[in-house]
């Protein structure tokens, strides 16, 4: 990626293992504002840098599109772990909430804790009968049973 001239400053950068690092930065980003007619402020569009100006829905429906994506690969990293349980131990994890869900997998079904979507809310954990469970994230909105949540069902095998 080059950060030339995009207005991004690495403050530092901290290794993590020997194939991975996280970069700390601070970037320059500006936002276009304007007046609703009940006189408050919002944003209308966002800007990186010197960069052309970016509506402001279409930066957070990108955004969101990539945190869904990122959320349905949690998932189902989450569902190849209990795939995995099940077929060592012959049948589905009896389980009721994320934490003692990957209490259970990890480390030995999975390679790294996954209990938050990429909203940062936690994945829940629901019974829906015939020893089959549901894990679900509440999606963008942060609330649960609409139709922008993200749901994966695990069934026996």
């Amino acid at each position: 990626m080059d950060l030339k001239n995009k207005k991004i400053e690495v403050q530092r950068i901290i290794h993590a293992g020997e194939d991975q690092a996280v970069a700390e930065a601070s970037l320059q980003l500006a936002f276009r504002l304007s007046k609703t007619q009940g006189r408050d402020w919002q944003v209308d569009a966002v800007r990186l840098g010197d960069r052309n100006w970016m509506d402001a829905q279409a930066f957070l429906a990108a955004l969101n599109e990539v945190r869904a994506r990122q959320t349905r690969q949690s998932l189902e990293q989450l569902q190849a772990a209990i795939r995995k349980y099940q077929t060592e131990r012959g049948a589905l994890p009896a389980i009721s909430d994320i934490v003692k869900l990957t209490d259970l997998l990890f480390p030995e079904y999975m390679a790294e804790i996954i209990r938050y979507d990429a909203w940062n809310q936690e994945f829940k954990v629901n019974s829906a009968g015939d020893n089959t469970f549901q894990l679900s994230s509440a999606g963008p909105d942060g609330i649960p049973g609409n139709a922008d949540d993200i749901r994966l069902e695990v069934r026996p095998i």
